[in-house]
């Protein structure tokens, strides 16, 4: 299996100017906060989802993303941020390899590639339609 180099905890090391920060949330599993220039992480999450939030996170920041009261924006800036940290965190061999050895289980592949179930749905239905390409040859059509 292709190994994936990409750490959201390395990217975030290259990042002086973003604190972390561990606090328990009520509402969601993370937040970043653009004025404050911090991201927030809840600590009673599983590491392979800490990863994939923090990686989600770390695109709001990257592409300077605040919560604003119009409920259409906020839900583009989070569908772009899923969707990019899906790629970065999920490589399209990596995801093939992962599924032929669970017999195309979600969760036991999401497990294998060390992201969260929903980030691994994210990667699923968001795919390039060379990706898809790519499964369907790989599994018989079956994507």
């Amino acid at each position: 299996m292709t190994v994936n180099t990409y750490s959201p905890w390395d990217e975030l090391s290259r990042l002086p100017h973003i604190d972390l920060v561990w606090r328990r949330m009520s509402d969601r599993l993370g937040e970043y906060r653009h004025h404050a220039r911090e991201i927030v992480l809840d600590p009673r999450m599983p590491r392979r989802q800490q990863r994939a939030v923090l990686c989600h996170e770390l695109r709001h920041a990257e592409a300077g993303d605040v919560h604003t009261d119009c409920g259409r924006v906020n839900l583009r800036q989070e569908q772009r941020a899923d969707t990019n940290a899906a790629r970065l965190l999920i490589n399209i061999h990596d995801l093939a390899d992962a599924l032929a050895l669970h017999d195309q289980h979600v969760s036991a592949s999401a497990v294998e590639l060390r992201v969260s179930d929903a980030m691994l749905r994210v990667r699923l239905r968001r795919l390039h339609p060379n990706e898809r390409l790519f499964l369907t040859h790989r599994f018989g059509g079956t994507h």
